[in-house]
């Protein structure tokens, strides 16, 4: 099978939708397939242009000149956007015919090109929707609900929907909204995100290499991973840790990355001891960060439920760790973790139950432990990368034999 697939990033850039795509393409080649990947020059975070050409780990790589502006301002950021999708849609064009072609949908212009070629090329197309647009935009400030670009992306998502042989989606609740939007439901699969379980894997806490080096031996670590954003809760968090200081002095609340909200909770936190923020770790170190918890957390804002899933969880999972969880109920993450008995589901802004939580973890260690080693087994049976990479080659062989 001869796949092409697009998205703003790709290796060696740690976007989250660099990495998926990265693990994804690699795990297509070495089962045999021919693999070509149309990415930026430009990087998440900026810095040095990537070469125009090169072979990574079996994936041909293709990265047509765009501008760099990066995420400093939004008139950069979207001049590297419309840039990218004027010559991503140009180098797809040029590719000699896939079998079928894979195309991200964040950010949605980039798909929108992606259903251009494939009804000028007749090819199957399959759209991969990791947020929902524009109706994440909109929850998040970004857009206004009516205003033109909320409108001219809603129209670019829908013509992008009927020209899709296939849609993927995060959850049950992400395809809701997807059908909401004008979707076909029997075009839309559902597959949840994943982890690598051989770069994670549980350990033991004593003798922790990251433990030591923090400091945080003999402490119950309740550990966020991952984005800051606007789009997540802190202030629960951090208060709870607060109330708590005294009754559990043995608690740390460890933030270990970055974004909008760093900080609103760096402030929060502001004189507690048990608050403690390091930065985003390096990728060949993130098993032994994320196996440095005795239990995770995870958030997500009530008015985006279906709009995205936190990956956070799957690198939870993986790590064997239980997880705690404030965001809406009906969430993927929060079915999980309440249908198999992976740890506590809350709301957010629920401080006493959170507390609650915190206190039944730190003083029934056990049974804890035991929530953590059945997330690894959900782990290995559901979101482990070969599992994960197996599907989705189903699906796009699936989707190779539509007609277009």
């Amino acid at each position: 099978m001869r796949v092409v697939a697009v998205n703003q990033f790709y290796a060696p850039d740690h976007a989250a939708t660099s990495q998926l795509l990265t693990e994804l393409c690699e795990d297509l080649a070495a089962a045999g397939d021919d693999v070509t990947v149309i990415a930026s020059r430009g990087g998440y975070l900026g810095g040095e242009a990537l070469p125009a050409r090169e072979h990574i780990r079996g994936v041909d790589v293709v990265r047509p000149f765009a501008t760099r502006f990066g995420k400093a301002t939004m008139a950069g950021r979207l001049a590297d956007y419309l840039s990218f999708w004027a010559t991503s849609v140009l180098a797809a064009a040029r590719e000699a015919k896939p079998d079928v072609l894979l195309v991200l949908t964040t950010p949605p212009m980039i798909a929108a090109g992606g259903a251009l070629v494939s009804l000028a090329r007749r090819l199957p197309l399959v759209t991969w929707v990791q947020d929902v647009y524009p109706e994440a935009a909109i929850q998040l400030g970004y857009l206004a609900p009516r205003g033109p670009a909320s409108l001219a992306l809603l129209g670019l998502g829908h013509a992008t929907h009927r020209a899709a042989a296939r849609i993927v989606a995060l959850s049950e609740g992400m395809a809701d909204r997807l059908v909401a939007q004008g979707a076909p439901r029997e075009r839309i699969r559902v597959l949840p995100n994943w982890s690598d379980g051989r770069l994670v894997s549980p350990r033991e806490r004593e003798g922790h290499p990251f433990r030591k080096t923090h400091g945080l031996d003999g402490r119950f670590v309740a550990m966020y991973s991952g984005n800051l954003g606007i789009g997540h809760d802190v202030w629960t968090f951090v208060e709870a840790a607060r109330r708590l200081k005294d009754k559990l002095p043995e608690l740390v609340m460890l933030f270990i990355g970055d974004g909008a909200r760093r900080a609103e909770a760096e402030g929060l936190a502001k004189g507690l001891e048990n608050v403690r923020f390091l930065p985003y770790q390096p990728h060949d170190a993130i098993g032994e960060s994320l196996t440095a918890a005795d239990a995770h957390l995870v958030s997500l804002r009530e008015d985006l439920e279906g709009l995205l899933v936190p990956s956070k969880l799957y690198g939870a999972l993986a790590a064997g760790r239980p997880v705690i969880y404030l965001g809406p109920p009906r969430c993927e993450v929060a079915r999980v973790v309440r249908e198999d008995d992976l740890g506590w589901t809350g709301r957010p802004g629920d401080v006493e139950g959170l507390c609650r939580a915190l206190e039944d973890a730190v003083t029934r260690r056990a049974a804890w432990d035991e929530k953590g080693a059945r997330a690894r087994r959900i782990f290995d049976e559901r979101y482990d990368r070969p599992v994960s990479s197996a599907r989705f080659r189903a699906l796009l062989k699936e989707a190779s034999k539509e007609s277009p």
